[in-house]
C-alpha cells in the first residue's frame, strides 16, 4: 500500500510539472483548456518526468545532494524559481481565467520540476569543483590565450569579433539617450549651461566628440572615436576577467565559455559601438566587480602593490559618473567589504573608500557645476515606480481618491490623462502627464517639484494603507520581465540597429552611416534572431540572468561559502535598481548583471574555493 502511495504521488507531480511547463494562460479563459495538455510534446514529457521522479524519490538510484543544508538550499531556490514564474504568468493570464486556482496547481508542479534541476546543477558543480585539473593537458592555443598572453590575446580576440560591427555601422549607431547627451553640451556651449539628467562625464565627452568632429570637419572619423573607445574599453575589461580567472585557476572550458559570451554575443557588440551612457556603465562595473573578487579572494596580492586598491577606487568613482545609479553599487559593497578587510587593512581601505566617495561629491558638486551644469534638486525618474503606482490606483478605486487628493495631483499631473495612459511596460506615459517637471522648471534645478514632493508622499502613503494590494500589483506589472525569464526585452529589444528616428539624423550634424553598407547592417540585425532559438534565446532574457544570480548566491550559501557569496552584491543591487527603473524588461538596463554573471561562476568553480 506504501508503495501504490508512492507511486501515485509521483504521478501527480509529473502530471502536475508537465501542466505547469506546457499551460496556456494568455490565450483562453477556460481553465481546462489552459492546462493544455493534449500534444505528444506533453507525453513525452510526461513519461519522462515520471521516469526521473521515479528514480529519485522511488527507486533512489540517481544521486543529487545528501547534505541536508544544501538540500534545504537548493529547495529555498527552487521556490524562488516557482514563485517567479507563477508571478510572471499572472501578468499575461486571460483576464476571464481563475488563474488563484492555475496558481495552486503551478505550486505542485514547478516545486520539484525545479528542486530536481536545481538539486542536479548543485551536485555537478560540486563535484566539478572537488575535480582536481590538469594544467598541463591544455592546447597550445589556450595555453597562449589564457595562461602566455591574456591581456593581448583577449582584447585582440574581442576586438576582431567587434571589427564587423565597427566597420558596417561607421561612423556609430546613435540612441535617443545618446543624442539627448549631445545636446546638452551643445546647450552648454551656445547657453552656457545644461541640467546634470543625464551624467555630466558622458555628455562631455559625446558631446565634445560630435561638436569639434562637426567644427574640425570630419564629423564621421570624429564621432567614430566613442565607438572604437567604448570597444577598447570593454576588450580591456574582458582581458582583465580573463586575467582574474588565470589567477583562480577557473577550468579552461569557462574561460572559453565566458570569452565566446562576452566577444560573440550580439547585444553587447551593437552597444559598443552605440552611443549610449549604458555602453561605458557595463564594462566599468565589470572592471570594478573584478576588483571586488581580488579584494574577496586575494587580499594580500589586492593590498600589496596599491594598484588593485587604486584601480578599485578609479572604477568606483566612474561608476557614479556613467549612470546615475552606479552610487547604489558602492553604498551597498564598500562597507560589506570594510567588514571583510583584514583587520590591519581596514585603517587604508576606510581611507581609500573616504576618498573615493570625497571625489564623487567634489565632481558633482564642485567641478561639474563651476563648468556650467547645473544640478537637479530633484530627479523625477528616481520616483517613477510611485507615480506608476498612483496612476493604476486611479484605474483600480477612483471613487477613493478624495476631493482634496484630486485636487492636488492634479496640480502635480493632468490627473486623468494620467489615469488613462498608465503602461506597465513604460513609465514615460505617466512622466509625461506631470505639469510640476524637470522640463519647464523656472531655473532648470526642478526646484518646484522639490517643494511639493512631501505633500506627494503623503498622499501616497495614505492610498498605500488604504488599499495596499493595488500598490503590491503595480509594483509586480512594472518590474516582473527582471526575474520572470519567458518575456522578450522591450523598447529598444537587442540594440540600436538603426538611426534614422535620431535627432542627428535631422539636420543638427552631418554625420552620417555609409549607406552600402545598410543591407549588410540589416544582415546584422539578423543575426540576433537567434533569441527565438530553444536555449540561446533565454540569453535575451532579463530575467534569465536574475535566476543565475539567485542560484549562484544560493548554492554559496549553502557550501557555506559566505565570503565568496558577497562578490554578487554589484549584480544584486542592479537587479534591484532595475525592479523599480523606468522601462520594465529593459535590457540595456539589465546589462550590468548579465556581465558579471561569468564572474559568479567562476567564483563557484575555482579550484581553490576555501577563502
Amino acid at each position: 500500500m506504501k508503495m501504490v502511495v508512492k507511486e501515485l504521488a509521483v504521478l501527480i507531480l509529473a502530471v502536475s510539472s508537465t501542466a505547469a511547463l506546457f499551460a496556456d494562460v494568455q490565450s483562453t479563459g477556460n481553465l481546462s483548456m489552459a492546462l493544455n495538455g493534449d500534444g505528444i510534446p506533453q507525453l513525452i514529457a510526461l513519461v519522462l518526468l515520471t521516469a526521473l521522479y521515479r528514480r529519485i524519490w522511488i527507486r533512489k538510484d540517481l544521486q543529487l545532494s545528501g547534505i541536508r543544508r544544501e538540500r534545504i538550499g537548493y529547495a529555498v531556490i527552487a521556490f524562488v524559481f516557482t514563485l517567479t514564474m507563477i508571478i510572471g504568468k499572472s501578468q499575461s493570464a486571460h483576464p476571464d481565467l481563475k488563474y488563484p486556482l492555475l496558481a495552486v496547481l503551478f505550486l505542485v508542479g514547478y516545486m520539484p520540476f525545479f528542486y530536481t534541476v536545481v538539486a542536479f546543477l548543485g551536485y555537478k558543480l560540486t563535484d566539478m569543483e572537488n575535480r582536481q585539473k590538469d594544467a598541463d593537458t591544455i592546447s597550445k592555443v589556450t595555453r597562449w590565450l589564457f595562461e602566455d598572453h591574456v591581456i593581448l590575446g583577449v582584447m585582440l580576440v574581442v576586438f576582431l569579433c567587434r571589427l564587423p560591427y565597427l566597420i558596417l555601422f561607421y561612423p556609430c549607431s546613435m540612441s535617443w539617450d545618446g543624442g539627448a547627451q549631445i545636446c546638452d553640451f551643445y546647450n552648454l556651449y551656445d547657453s552656457g549651461a545644461f541640467v546634470n539628467h543625464h551624467p555630466p562625464l558622458v555628455s562631455f565627452l559625446y558631446g565634445a566628440a560630435a561638436l569639434y568632429a562637426q567644427k574640425w570637419g570630419i564629423p564621421n572619423f570624429g564621432m567614430f572615436m566613442i565607438p572604437l573607445g567604448q570597444t577598447c574599453l570593454s576588450a580591456f575589461a574582458v582581458a582583465k576577467v580573463c586575467t582574474l580567472f588565470k589567477e583562480l585557476k577557473v577550468p579552461h572550458w569557462l574561460r572559453w565559455a565566458a570569452l565566446a559570451y562576452y566577444a560573440l554575443f550580439t547585444v553587447w557588440c551593437i552597444y559598443d559601438v552605440t552611443y549610449i551612457k549604458d555602453s561605458i556603465y557595463w564594462s566599468i562595473s565589470l572592471l570594478y566587480a573584478v576588483e571586488m573578487v581580488w579584494c574577496t579572494a586575494r587580499q594580500e596580492a589586492f593590498f600589496a602593490h596599491k594598484r588593485h586598491l587604486l584601480w578599485m577606487l578609479l572604477y568606483g568613482v566612474l561608476m557614479t559618473q556613467t549612470r546615475n545609479n552606479g552610487i547604489f553599487v558602492l553604498i551597498f559593497t564598500v562597507p560589506v567589504l570594510f567588514v571583510l578587510v583584514q583587520r590591519k587593512k581596514k585603517g587604508l581601505f576606510f581611507g581609500s573608500a573616504a576618498a573615493m566617495f570625497a571625489a564623487v561629491c567634489l565632481l558633482n558638486n564642485v567641478l561639474y557645476p563651476s563648468l556650467g551644469v547645473v544640478n537637479l534638486e530633484e530627479k523625477e525618474d528616481t520616483y517613477c515606480i510611485m507615480f506608476q503606482q498612483t496612476a493604476k490606483y486611479g484605474q483600480d478605486y477612483p471613487e477613493d481618491v478624495t476631493e482634496e487628493e484630486r485636487a492636488f495631483l492634479n496640480t502635480m499631473f493632468d490627473y486623468d490623462e494620467l489615469v488613462e495612459v498608465y503602461n506597465p511596460q513604460l513609465a514615460d506615459w505617466v512622466k509625461n502627464c506631470l505639469k510640476i517637471c524637470e522640463a519647464n522648471s523656472a531655473d532648470g534645478t526642478n526646484a518646484e517639484f522639490a517643494e511639493i514632493k512631501s505633500e506627494y508622499f503623503s498622499i501616497w502613503f495614505h492610498q498605500l494603507i488604504r488599499h495596499p494590494l493595488s500598490y503590491i500589483n503595480t509594483f509586480l506589472e512594472c518590474s516582473y520581465g527582471y526575474y520572470y525569464p519567458e518575456v522578450q526585452p522591450y523598447k529598444e529589444g537587442n540594440g540600436f540597429y538603426e538611426m534614422d528616428r535620431n535627432m542627428l539624423t535631422e539636420g543638427m550634424h552631418p554625420m552620417r552611416q555609409i549607406e552600402a553598407f545598410a543591407p549588410f547592417r540589416f544582415l546584422l540585425e539578423q543575426v540576433t534572431k537567434i533569441e527565438y532559438l530553444p536555449g540561446i534565446g533565454l540569453l535575451y532574457r532579463c530575467g534569465f540572468y536574475t535566476w543565475c544570480v539567485i542560484f549562484a548566491v544560493g548554492y554559496l550559501i549553502a557550501r557555506k561559502r559566505y565570503r565568496e557569496a558577497v562578490t554578487a552584491l554589484p549584480a544584486i543591487v542592479n537587479i534591484l535598481v532595475c525592479l523599480i527603473s523606468p522601462v520594465n524588461t529593459c535590457i540595456r538596463y539589465a546589462m550590468p548583471t548579465m556581465c558579471l554573471v561569468p564572474v559568479l561562476y567562476a567564483v563557484v568553480l575555482r579550484k581553490d574555493s576555501a577563502l
